[in-house]
C-alpha cells in the first residue's frame, strides 16, 4: 500500500480539523499500522494511516468519548505491550501506558464509561484503563487469572458501567477436553462475580444499550444472548460452525456474524434479528475473500455500513458491505485495501 507522505498526512490532517467527519472506521492492522476510512459523499475511501512511528502490532481499536464530546479512539499494541489513546480528529496520539504482555481483544465505548479493558494472554489476565483529563492521563489496573483457569488464555473482553466479561480459551478439564470460560469480573474491585461455561473459542459482542451482550461459539456455530449482570441465557440460535466475528445496531435488533472459516466465494456474513420470539436469520452473503474476521457497523438510518476485515500474513482486504433494513438483505459493495493482516477495527 502507498505510504502517505509528509503533505498529504498534514492535508489530512488538516482536512479532519476544518470538517468533522460526520462518522468512520478505524482499523488495526497486524502488519504495523492503524487504517482509518471515512466518507466522502456517502462512500467509504480509506483516508491515510497513523505514522508508522506510532504502530508496530495492534491489534484492536475501540472508540472512547469524554465529558466534553471529544472523540478518542484507543488500540492496544502487542508488540510494544502498550496502549495509546489517539485525538479522532486530529489523529494525533495523546497519551501512551505500558500494558501487561500478550494484548489481544480489548473494549472500550462512550456508553460505557472512560475506561478501556484488554485482554492479556501471556501475563494472563486483563488490564483495565481509566481514561482522564481528556484523554492525557492514564491510570492502569490489572486482573490476574485464578490458578484453576491457568490452563486457558484470556482472549476476548467486552464491559457494561458495572462488570467486565472476560473469555478464557481452552481450559483444560480433568477429562483432557478444552473448554471456555467466562468470567464475571467486577469493575470496582476487579474480582470474579460469576461465570459461565461454554464451548471452545468464544467471541463476544456488547451492543451497549440492549441490556444483554452477544456470545459466539465457533465450535458449534450457536449465538447466545446473555443478560448483562445476571449472566441468563436469554435467547439462543444455531448460525454456523466457524463463526467468530460478531458485530451489529447498538439497539441489539440486528446482528452480524462471520464465519472465520469459509473460503471465498461461499456465504461467509449472516445477518440476525432479534425479535420477541427469539432469533431469526433474514440472510448471508459470499465474500471475495477468505478469512472474514472481524466485522464493525455504522447502525444509522434504514441502511447500515458494514466493514470487515480479511486477517491473514500477507493479507490487505477489508469487505464493505450494505444492510437494508427494510429489505433486509446484505449486499456487497467494494473492497478497500488497507494495510497488511487488517485485524480488529471499529466504527466511531
Amino acid at each position: 500500500m502507498r505510504k502517505l507522505t509528509t503533505l498529504s498526512i498534514a492535508l489530512f490532517i488538516g482536512q479532519s480539523l476544518l470538517a468533522k467527519p460526520v462518522g468512520e472506521f478505524a482499523i488495526a492492522n497486524r502488519g504495523g499500522s492503524l487504517s482509518f476510512i471515512e466518507y466522502q459523499e456517502s462512500d467509504l475511501r480509506l483516508q491515510g494511516d497513523l505514522l508508522s512511528t506510532e504502530v508496530e502490532e495492534p491489534m484492536y481499536v475501540t472508540p472512547l468519548g469524554t465529558p466534553k464530546g471529544q472523540r478518542l479512539v484507543a488500540f492496544a499494541d502487542r508488540t510494544r505491550s502498550q496502549l495509546s489513546v489517539v485525538n479522532a480528529n486530529t489523529k494525533k496520539v495523546l497519551s501512551q501506558i505500558e500494558l501487561s504482555k500478550g494484548a489481544f481483544h480489548q473494549f472500550s465505548h462512550p456508553l460505557t464509561g472512560l475506561r478501556v479493558a484488554v485482554a492479556t494472554d501471556i501475563e494472563k489476565g486483563m488490564d483495565l484503563i481509566e481514561v482522564a483529563d481528556e484523554g492525557r492521563t492514564l491510570r492502569r489496573r490489572h486482573f490476574s487469572l485464578p490458578k484453576v483457569l491457568d490452563s486457558g488464555n484470556p482472549h476476548d473482553v467486552v464491559m457494561d458501567r458495572q462488570f467486565a466479561y472476560l473469555t478464557v480459551k481452552g481450559v483444560q478439564g480433568n477429562d483432557g477436553k478444552k473448554f471456555d470460560v467466562l468470567l464475571q469480573i467486577s469493575l470496582r474491585n476487579l474480582k470474579i462475580v460469576n461465570t459461565k461455561v461454554f464451548s471452545e473459542d468464544i467471541h463476544l459482542f456488547n451492543p451497549v444499550k440492549a441490556g444483554f451482550f452477544v456470545v459466539v461459539e465457533q465450535e458449534t456455530g450457536v449465538l447466545h444472548l446473555i443478560q448483562q449482570g445476571s449472566l441468563k441465557t436469554l435467547a439462543k440460535k444455531k448460525v454456523a460452525v466457524g463463526i467468530h466475528g460478531i458485530s451489529g445496531s447498538e439497539n441489539g435488533r440486528f446482528l452480524f456474524a462471520l464465519d472465520i472459516d469459509e473460503k471465498a466465494g461461499s456465504p461467509a456474513v449472516y445477518a440476525l434479528q432479534v425479535t420477541k420470539q427469539g432469533l431469526k436469520i433474514l440472510d448471508s452473503e459470499a465474500l471475495k475473500f477468505p478469512t472474514a474476521h472481524n466485522i464493525a457497523v455504522d447502525d444509522r438510518g434504514d441502511e447500515f455500513t458494514l466493514v470487515i476485515t480479511h486477517s491473514g500474513g500477507k493479507q490487505t482486504h477489508n469487505s464493505v458491505l450494505r444492510f437494508s433494513i427494510k429489505k433486509k438483505n446484505l449486499i456487497l459493495e467494494k473492497d478497500i485495501s488497507t494495510g497488511v493482516n487488517p485485524f480488529g477495527l471499529t466504527f466511531f
